[in-house]
């Protein structure tokens, strides 16, 4: 088991995105760094040093998902971005998919409209799944001293990590918190039009 720690720099519920039951990365960083997680491995999202590094989420890998599957999987049908939805409709990562041609083409979103975006998305063109997370968003969470030698504090992922130290953290996670949803994104714009950044 791997478990990779990072900053999530716009809390925005793209990446990770939160929403309909799972947590997911498929865009922004982690997944622009080629990580190349596997089923069982940890993911910990932190805010920034200068908001306070309290802890984002964690999640576990359940899947990891080619984008074409992550597309044409109706599990994650919701997870289509609506330019016309609600905000986690809006916010919706399952944004890439091919043609007939085998082309990509991106499905219709107000988010990574720039051809760089697309290059960055899909240079490593994978989604990571979770039904095992605690997302904090908004009420992010103080991560005990003794833990938070896993807090990333720049740019990039960390996933040399202290064995002992990650059991202590995940155990810490399991005896005070449910799993889940359990706060909203800090960081979402009140403009439903705006464009989100990456995290």
């Amino acid at each position: 088991m791997r478990f990779c720690s990072y900053v999530v720099k716009y809390d925005v519920g793209l990446a990770p995105n939160p929403f309909w039951g799972y947590c997911t990365l498929a865009v922004c960083t982690p997944n622009h760094m080629g990580i190349r997680a596997q089923k069982g491995d940890w993911f910990m999202g932190t805010q920034p040093v200068s908001k306070g590094a309290k802890l984002v989420y964690a999640m576990q890998v359940s899947e990891v998902l080619p984008f074409e599957a992550y597309y044409a999987d109706p599990r994650f049908a919701t997870k289509k971005p609506k330019i016309k939805g609600r905000y986690e409709e809006l916010t919706g990562d399952n944004m890439y998919y091919r043609d007939e041609r085998g082309d990509w083409q991106q499905h219709p979103t107000w988010n990574h409209p720039e051809v760089y975006q697309h290059r960055q998305d899909l240079k490593y063109p994978c989604a990571y799944v979770s039904e095992h997370f605690y997302y904090f968003g908004e009420q992010a969470v103080e991560i005990p001293p003794e833990y938070r030698c896993l807090i990333r504090k720049m740019q990039g992922c960390n996933c040399a990590h202290d064995p002992r130290i990650v059991n202590g953290f995940l155990g810490w996670l399991v005896r005070n918190f449910k799993p889940g949803k359990l706060g909203d994104p800090a960081d979402r714009p009140r403009d439903k039009i705006q464009q989100v950044k990456c995290g």
